[in-house]
């Protein structure tokens, strides 16, 4: 560095002092070049506490994982490490990412996986970590359940799970935690299961420590049972053998004395306990003892049991002939009960009869009886079910056919019920076939009630229109002749008929008949007379159509030989036709008439007649064979009605139906299924084509709603101030919109440019965000500033003109509003609070806003001095606060020479510089200075917290106050080296 390099303008983050540097890293600006010298200072600086500043204005998350990983001071790259844990726990998911990257702290990888807020993160936190104290606090102190469970499965000490489950809130993990520590614990489980159960913190775990505990006494419980149950039965089963021995006589010894020996061989062969040689040998000559005893009583007892097995076997087939006695039934009854009397005989006691045998042959005697009785009743039941199963056949009969005899149906019935009460057993066919026909004799009684009432109904009703259809009729204009004779006939044939009513109604009816007899009489005879004068006048019309027929043939050359000119014929069929239509209106001619005039009509039109037939037979031909060629036509339709391919099909069925217009009319019964057909052929491409085109229509419409409810967000967002944020959502909505299907053609150009609009709009604010954010604030700023001058009194509204003198002088200043004091300084003192809290938007140069603020605080001040009086705004005692310490900062310059101008100033500075820099400069005098720089510093932070002095006092005041520290800090300066000055920073003196 050369002489005169010391003296330029260096930016302060280059200093060469690190405290100087250190302090200047907080004045880089925040823009892309301010973005590279922080990352440069933090990465290369030689001092950690300008890398520690520089680190913390670094925001960008892959520049802090390469400080982290560059970091040689282990203290900085452990702060550094600490705020990408924070990015990782709190930060955007990407950013999460790269910053776990970053790490490589056991610890950290633990406060990651307790802490972040992302599944992805945790997860892969979790899977670094190795350490078991590391895990264990993770399982302890993890906010994801889950992570808690996933960090106990891959921990393994027993004492870091005993600690979980002792200390975790999440229920899984702890429950977790403590069976795989009692599963490790094995025998020694239950002293630890106990302390669990009564420390666990979270109340899951203490109750499933209890639950094993519960299971461990259970075990040991069921264990101590079961040996007294094995003793017992050790005990039982040698009292058993002894008890055999000592009572051989019973029936089941032998097999009592089986099963104490196998149960024996149960118990001794049961491998939880084991018998001693004592027990066994005893055991061993109780058996032997048991089986001699039972082997003498069975031979004692043989003969015995042979004597009483013949006598009970003479009993119990005694027994079991009474038995099938009574349980004979059936036809051969009776031969039963004789066989069993015969076996009964066979069946006497060697010994001789006793009194057993006696009472058996009285109970024999009366079984027989029984049985025979049953036989009688037996057969008569039979009888009456036989006879009720006919009569039921009977009456079905009866029922089904078409005539009912009242008489066999009485006979039928009344037997029914005297025979019923006698059955047993009848088969329920019988019961439901009579009751069939019960049913159907009721329903056709029912029948021929309705029938006959619905056709009394009928023939009244039928009688009472006609009556009102004569009632219409007699008085219609258009009655005719053939009309009245009807209905006069028919009221003749009801007045004969009978009528199946009541005297009065039917006498009634027929009056009403008879009327309408009488009313129609009067206008057939007038239809009669005027039916003669019709046929009078017809005749007259036939006369003149028959002379138009001749005419006819004359006209169009009938007569001719040649004959008629085709396009003649088909006038002359529609001239004929015309002919026969009046001639049907005119048919009717008198009746001594009507043949002759009838054979002069057939003789003018038949040769007419014949020639048209044959002309429109041709005709019938043509029409045969355009009918030929529209069914081509609706075939080709047909094999297109089934495509897919709709723009190609559309246009071809189009050619079809223009050439089905070129072909000319077909056979009139054909004309209508043809164009059925056709039709058909096209309706059917044309609905799918229309379906299919709904269907896309609907497709594209559920797209366009999605793709509007995007732009709707994207519109949304747009004015967003939350940057980073926002950004991401509008990429993630764009990404969204990619994956959306197409919409309709005409919508898809102004949804799209819709949608680009709102993203661009966010983008170009993304762009311009620092200078929005600067103008959010500026807003505030004016609205502070803007509150504040609501809060002073309005002028009057010709302030602002200029008067005359005299007139001027006449004019007193407006009196200001009563307002509450305290409440208007309580408000004041907010906003200045307020105010002090922001900065101003203008970098460089005079703040327009600060002007106007200082200036509404100055009127309000000047309107309301009562309000502020000995307060930190009292105008009065704020200027004596400025004079005195302007006089305090003037007193400072008291005997210091005035400064050299120019070159001299020039030369002085060098002088006293390289006077300091080789000889060590006049250290009293720097420290003099120093001290007094310090003065004059705090007088300017006293300064600063005075409240202004509104007028021109006030400006006087501040100019005085800032020559006054320019003047002292111009001799600073020239005292006091440049890297022995210490750091100025704050806000410019003045500002309040």
């Amino acid at each position: 560095m050369s002489f005169l390099d010391r003296f330029k303008s260096q930016p302060r983050w280059k200093h060469a002092d690190p405290a100087i540097r250190a302090a200047a890293v907080a004045e880089i600006p925040d823009e892309p070049a301010g973005d590279e010298v922080l990352l440069e200072l933090a990465s290369s600086d030689e001092d950690v506490r300008v890398r520690r500043a520089a680190g913390e204005r670094v925001r960008d998350v892959e520049a802090l994982v390469r400080l982290a990983r560059t970091e040689a001071d282990a203290d900085l790259r452990r702060e550094l490490g600490e705020r990408l844990v924070v990015v990782a726990v709190e930060g955007p998911e990407a950013d999460a990412a790269r910053a776990l990257d970053g790490l490589n702290d056991q610890k950290q990888y633990a406060a990651i996986a307790r802490s972040s807020a992302h599944d992805t993160i945790r997860t892969a936190a979790l899977g670094r970590v190795h350490d078991s104290k590391a895990l264990g606090g993770i399982a302890r102190h993890a906010t994801d359940p889950q992570t808690a469970l996933d960090a106990v499965a891959r921990l393994a000490d027993p004492a870091e799970l005993l600690n979980v489950a002792l200390k975790t809130d999440h229920k899984d993990a702890g429950v977790a935690a403590l069976e795989k520590a009692a599963e490790a614990a094995a025998g020694d489980a239950r002293e630890m299961l106990e302390t669990v159960a009564s420390r666990a913190k979270n109340k899951a775990v203490s109750r499933r420590a209890r639950a094993m505990i519960q299971a461990i006494e259970e075990t040991e419980a069921a264990r101590k049972i079961a040996l007294d149950g094995w003793q017992r039965r050790v005990a039982g089963v040698m009292a058993k053998v002894e008890a055999i021995a000592a009572a051989p006589a019973g029936l089941t010894a032998r097999e009592e004395l089986d099963a104490a020996e196998s149960e024996w061989r149960e118990v001794a062969a049961a491998g939880a306990f084991e018998l001693d040689p004592d027990t066994a040998a005893r055991f061993g000559a109780l058996a032997d003892a048991a089986r001699g005893a039972i082997a003498e009583h069975e031979r004692s007892v043989a003969e015995e049991r042979a004597a009483s097995e013949r006598r009970d076997a003479l009993r119990a087939a005694r027994t079991a002939l009474v038995e099938r006695v009574d349980a004979a039934r059936g036809d051969d009854l009776l031969d039963a009960v004789s066989q069993a009397r015969t076996e009964w005989a066979a069946l006497a006691d060697p010994s001789g009869p006793g009194a057993d045998d006696e009472r058996a042959a009285a109970g024999f005697e009366q079984a027989g009886r029984r049985a025979e009785e049953r036989h009688h009743k037996r057969e008569e039941i039979q009888r009456v079910n036989a006879r009720l199963l006919e009569l039921s056949t009977e009456a079905e009969q009866i029922t089904s056919a078409e005539e009912l005899s009242e008489e066999r149906w009485t006979a039928v019935s009344e037997e029914w019920r005297s025979l019923l009460p006698q059955s047993d057993g009848l088969d329920p066919a019988a019961t439901e076939r009579y009751a069939a026909a019960e049913g159907r004799l009721a329903q056709r009684a029912e029948e021929r009630r309705a029938a006959a009432e619905r056709a009394r109904r009928q023939h009244v009703q039928r009688i009472e229109q006609l009556i009102d259809r004569v009632a219409r009729r007699a008085v219609a204009e258009d009655l005719t002749l053939r009309e009245a004779d009807r209905l006069t006939r028919e009221l003749r044939t009801a007045i004969e008929a009978p009528i199946d009513l009541q005297d009065r109604e039917r006498q009634t009816l027929l009056d009403r008949l008879k009327a309408a007899q009488t009313a129609l009489g009067p206008k057939l005879h007038e239809l009669r007379e005027m039916d003669e004068w019709k046929r009078f006048a017809n005749a007259a019309v036939q006369e003149e159509l028959i002379a138009k027929t001749e005419a006819l043939r004359a006209k169009y050359g009938f007569d001719n030989p040649e004959g008629p000119k085709p396009e003649d014929l088909d006038k002359a069929a529609h001239e004929l036709h015309e002919i026969q239509e009046r001639w049907k209106q005119a048919a009717e001619a008198p009746r001594a008439q009507a043949q002759a005039l009838w054979h002069r009509y057939r003789q003018a039109a038949d040769p007419v007649q014949a020639k048209v037939r044959e002309f429109f037979a041709a005709r019938s031909e043509e029409r045969k064979g355009n009918l030929e060629r529209k069914l081509a036509i609706i075939e080709r339709a047909d094999a297109l009605a089934d495509s897919t391919d709709w723009v190609k099909t559309a246009e071809e069925l189009k050619k079809l139906q223009a050439e089905w217009q070129t072909i000319g009319p077909v056979p009139r019964q054909d004309t209508r299924a043809t164009w059925k057909r056709f039709r058909e052929a096209c309706d059917r491409f044309f609905t799918r084509r229309n379906a299919d085109l709904a269907e896309r229509k609907e497709t594209w419409s559920a797209n366009l709603a999605k793709k509007e409810a995007l732009c709707a967000r994207a519109e949304e967002l747009s004015l967003s101030t939350e940057w980073d944020r926002t950004a991401a959502e509008i990429r993630r909505l764009q990404a969204e919109w990619k994956t959306i299907g197409p919409v309709r053609r005409n919508k898809s150009e102004v949804i799209w440019q819709r949608f680009r609009a709102s993203c661009d709009t966010f983008f170009d604010r993304y762009k311009r965000r620092d200078e929005i954010d600067l103008q959010v604030k500026q807003a505030d700023r004016e609205a502070l500033v803007s509150e504040l001058e609501s809060l002073v009194p309005a002028e009057r509204a010709d302030a602002g003109e200029i008067q005359a003198p005299e007139v001027a002088a006449d004019i007193a200043p407006p009196a200001p509003m009563p307002v509450d004091n305290a409440a208007l300084l309580e408000r004041v003192r907010s906003l200045r609070s307020r105010w002090n809290q922001t900065s101003p938007a203008v970098r460089q140069g005079a703040d327009p806003l600060s002007a106007r603020f200082m200036g509404a605080l100055e009127r309000l001040m000047a309107a309301y001095p009562e309000a502020f009086h000995g307060t930190e705004l009292d105008a009065e005692g704020n200027r004596q606060k400025m004079e005195k310490l302007c006089e305090k900062v003037e007193g400072f310059l008291k005997g210091v020479a005035a400064p050299a101008s120019g070159s001299q100033a020039l030369a002085e500075m060098l002088r006293e510089a390289l006077a300091a820099n080789t000889i060590g400069g006049r250290a009293g005098e720097e420290s003099k200075w120093r001290a007094m720089g310090e003065d004059v510093r705090q007088v300017q932070a006293s300064w600063n917290r005075l409240g202004p002095v509104p007028g021109e006092a006030g400006r006087q005041l501040t100019e005085r106050f800032h020559r006054a520290c320019s003047r002292f800090f111009d001799q600073y300066r020239r005292h006091v080296p440049p890297a022995a000055q210490p750091q100025r920073g704050g806000r410019p003196v003045g500002v309040r």
